[in-house]
């Protein structure tokens, strides 16, 4: 019986395929189809034959067709829809109909793009017709992409179609590492998916090799070189790196890279099995899959990666980073803790990253306390970094640690008190710098200069004087605030609250003399009026062309400035108060919002009159709550990093830069294993952009990363 019917089937397509015959000869004017020129639009009849899949239909719809506009097959063929489909793009989603029409259908037709893009080969591999990419792609052009990038491979694996996925793989294995406009090679796409039998048909595919490609080639030797972890050969291992950054921004991120990003585990362990050279490869920041699993808060994933390549933890970005700075710029402690393990030698990255929770964990830990006061290869302790990029949050943690030796100096002879000033201007350095400062003075921090008789050390410095424009033009600020304030309370000792006494004998005596709260006012007015007088006083000394007289007035003029902000709102308040005292509630809000304004104008001046290095512990606890304050003022204080640096994203390249702050110095951090201990790290500080959180190149915002939160 299968016999016959496969007779029967035989004789139906071959009479259906002499119609076609029949169809390509008739009216021998009009034969072929000109690619050069645009087709013409095709009948709308005849277009959703094709499309209903019936090959019947579909014949007698085009003898019908052929017989009324008197056109050959050819001619039919090149005709196009208004999205420039023709009836090769409608017949794709048919085996039966691909297979009726292919062999009538010329070579430039069976690659024509729709005004998508796409070509038959896209559309048949999306409906999943195996049959259809088996007669397509001896034809066909399997690297050909749509207006978004993507292949027909794209396609089949976006839409789960298994078989199709191993006819286009066995064709061509190329698509599979080109990445679409979104930046996802089909890699990506079946990550995305979450189907597991997708990746590992991926992982069956070979690698792609083309002869004369420099770019498959190097991901040839990539893909089948041993691995340096089993072998333990620490030069094929930088050799490999080598070829890695060869690699231009054509593949996107791999595998590896995705899997982490979306956290698939069992993913990660089938490209382990299958394929283990793909996770040499990086993302276009040079990036390994461990730096994206510390930036994400993958423990697990940071777990499987130390475990089955040890070396990737010394492994570098393109801006120097290894995975542990990428944790500690997130402040992502748990996996801080995990890299620990590994290499157990990173307290100097979190004292120049800012990361507050990660410092505060490894301060806890007694088996790290031997790294509290450790030295770099450049004799820099923690707290000499947490000085040089400016972490006041991190150095207020330091210096109030006991443990913490404050005398230390570095290979330049440098306290971390020395260092600071080796940058700041105290005149015209922003809050940052000047509250990293007032930490290292106020906890008694020395200079190397106080050290050079035990030591024999000498060391001399130059200090510049600010410029004396910069200098007049805060002192001509102060003056306007000063004149502001003495006319202000000029004004009001003549107007006083409640007015004067119009008859005799007190004429001209104020009506609430004899009220507490107006002799406040009166006092409070007094002393505003005269302090801002002083004040400008001083400041006219400030119109004399000398550096040192100018800072001296500079100086001078705070306090009785101070005074005067201060005792003005006091005076406005008393003056508010006697006038209104009979309304009890509305006298006691007037009370509560003076004496709010008092204290904010009080916490603001006092940093400028820090206690410094006082020992007893009431004042050094005033001492860190303003400092506290000061922080917060400046922007310093930061879950995971500080705010000085920027992030910024090119949509080009799709992944965040950082913009370091103009006023903090660059370093790089730089690794070299030896041969001999390959876990051994040399820190240089070469010129990396610090106190930034670093923001890897994704496919997605980082808010829809999973896992991706700072975690404390």
């Amino acid at each position: 019986m299968d016999v016959q019917l496969s007779i029967d089937d035989q004789e139906i397509w071959e009479r259906r395929r002499q119609r076609l015959e029949a169809l390509s000869r008739a009216n021998p004017s009009q034969q072929g189809h000109d690619p050069a020129q645009p087709g013409q639009i095709m009948d709308l009849l005849l277009y959703s034959a094709a499309k209903g899949g019936d090959v019947d239909n579909f014949i007698d719809a085009l003898e019908d067709h052929c017989a009324k506009k008197r056109v050959s097959l050819p001619v039919v063929l090149g005709q196009c829809s208004p999205s420039k489909n023709t009836l090769l793009h409608a017949a794709a989603e048919s085996d039966d109909m691909v297979r009726a029409v292919i062999d009538f259908v010329p070579d430039d037709l069976i690659s024509l793009a729709n005004s998508c893009g796409e070509t038959p080969l896209h559309i048949a591999a999306r409906a999943g017709k195996t049959g259809a990419v088996e007669l397509l792609l001896p034809r066909a052009k399997p690297r050909n992409t749509d207006s978004s990038g993507n292949s027909a491979l794209h396609e089949a694996v976006r839409n789960r179609r298994y078989e199709v996925i191993r006819r286009l793989l066995s064709k061509d294995p190329n698509p599979l590492y080109h990445q679409n406009n979104e930046s996802k090679s089909p890699w990506c796409i079946a990550i995305e998916t979450g189907d597991l039998e997708v990746l590992k048909l991926l992982l069956e595919a070979p690698n792609p090799v083309e002869t004369g490609n420099l770019d498959s080639e190097i991901l040839a030797i990539l893909l089948e070189a041993p691995n340096p972890v089993e072998t333990r050969n620490l030069d094929l291992h930088m050799l490999e790196f080598q070829l890695r950054v060869m690699i231009p921004n054509v593949f996107g991120m791999s595998p590896a890279h995705v899997a982490v990003t979306y956290q698939k585990m069992d993913m990660l362990t089938e490209m382990w099995k299958k394929k283990p050279g793909l996770f040499r490869l990086r993302d276009e920041g040079y990036g390994t899959p461990l730096h994206f699993a510390a930036y994400t808060n993958y423990l697990d994933g940071v777990k499987f990666l130390i475990d089955k390549i040890p070396l990737s933890a010394l492994e570098q970005d393109e801006e120097g980073y290894l995975p542990i700075h990428i944790a500690c710029i997130m402040d992502n402690v748990r996996i801080v803790e995990e890299l620990l393990r590994q290499w157990p030698d990173p307290v100097e990255f979190r004292a120049r990253y800012g990361c507050i929770s990660t410092v505060k964990y490894i301060l806890k830990s007694p088996k790290f306390s031997h790294l509290i006061n450790a030295r770099n290869f450049d004799g820099n302790t923690p707290l000499h970094l947490a000085a040089l990029h400016w972490q006041p949050s991190i150095l207020l943690l330091l210096a109030r640690d006991g443990r913490v030796d404050l005398k230390l100096l570095n290979d330049k002879n440098m306290t971390a008190l020395d260092v600071v000033e080796e940058d700041i201007k105290e005149t015209d350095a922003p809050l940052r710098k000047k509250i990293t400062w007032i930490i290292l003075a106020s906890a008694g921090t020395p200079r190397s200069g106080e050290l050079a008789i035990r030591r024999g050390i000498s060391r001399s410095r130059e200090m510049q004087p600010p410029e004396l424009d910069r200098l007049k033009e805060e002192a001509n600020t102060r003056m306007v605030v000063a004149a502001l304030v003495a006319a202000m309370t000029f004004a009001s000792g003549f107007s006083v609250p409640g007015g004067y006494n119009g008859s005799n004998p007190d004429a001209g005596i104020a009506l609430l003399l004899h009220k507490p709260m107006y002799n406040v006012f009166v006092i409070c007015n007094s002393v505003a009026m005269y302090s801002s007088i002083i004040a400008l006083a001083i400041l006219l000394w400030t119109q004399i062309n000398d550096h040192y007289v100018v800072e001296y007035a500079l100086s001078k003029s705070r306090l009785p400035l101070l005074v005067a902000l201060a005792a003005m709102p006091l005076a406005f308040m008393a003056g508010v108060y006697v006038s209104i005292t009979k309304l009890a509630w509305l006298a006691i809000v007037v009370l509560v919002l003076g004496s709010i304004a008092l204290c904010i104008i009080l916490s603001f001046y006092l940093l400028l009159y820090i206690p410094l290095g006082q020992k007893h512990s009431l004042v050094r606890r005033f001492t860190d709550l303003i400092i506290v304050v000061g922080i917060s003022m400046s922007g310093s204080v930061t879950a995971g990093s500080g705010t000085a640096g920027r992030a910024t994203t090119s949509p080009s390249a799709g992944r965040a830069t950082t913009t370091p702050s103009a006023d903090r110095p660059h370093h790089r951090a730089t690794t070299t294993p030896s041969a001999d201990h390959p876990h051994e790290e040399v820190v240089e500080l070469t010129g990396i952009p610090l106190d930034d959180r670093h923001h890897y190149r994704s496919f997605h915002p980082r808010s829809e990363i999973p896992g991706s939160q700072i975690s404390d």
